[in-house]
């Protein structure tokens, strides 16, 4: 039975995520980077599976091609720096969304605001923060003492999740557990 995933931030020809993000990319080149995202991708992802990439899928128009190595059905939730002309990313991905509804989430590259979360719309599927999460404040006597992780934000980018697609099975369980 086919399987859903999420990822984002692949940033596929990025050569400046290699300094960003040199925990998670621990990479000397970004030819490895890309043999090693694909790898992860296509370890997990069956031909017949769905994947949504939640934005930031690569620089320069001729990277957009490296999604045919890619297996899958992909959805592209367009981010930030994916600014290329649709045509480009048609011949690759099925479908280009600015922000979808799935389930009780809202998928968008960008956290939403958290007014909009909690009521309708359990989490917010995201990318674009990277290695960091959302966090929200903790007070006492009217001061902020820490900041803890918000469980109604769920972080897709590839630094979250070994550098691969994250199941939708993973990411229900955390749904449930807001109800």
């Amino acid at each position: 039975m086919p399987e859903t995933w999420f990822t984002s931030d692949t940033h596929f020809g990025h050569a400046n995520i290699l300094k960003y993000e040199q925990e998670a990319r621990p990479f000397t080149s970004l030819e490895e980077m890309h043999e090693c995202l694909i790898e992860r991708w296509n370890m997990v992802v069956a031909d017949a599976d769905t994947v949504y990439h939640v934005g930031d899928f690569c620089f320069g128009k001729h990277n957009i091609s490296i999604a045919s190595r890619l297996r899958g059905k992909k959805k592209l939730i367009l981010g930030n720096h994916d600014t290329y002309p649709t045509a480009n990313y048609l011949n690759f991905f099925d479908k280009l969304y600015g922000v979808l509804f799935w389930r009780r989430c809202i998928i968008s590259h960008v956290p939403c605001h958290p007014n909009g979360i909690g009521q309708r719309w359990m989490m917010n599927i995201h990318g674009h923060l990277h290695s960091k999460l959302v966090q929200e404040a903790v007070f006492n006597q009217g001061k902020i003492i820490s900041y803890i992780d918000d469980p109604n934000y769920f972080n897709v980018s590839v630094e979250q999740h070994n550098l691969t697609p994250v199941n939708a099975d993973v990411i229900m369980e955390r749904v449930k557990a807001l109800d």
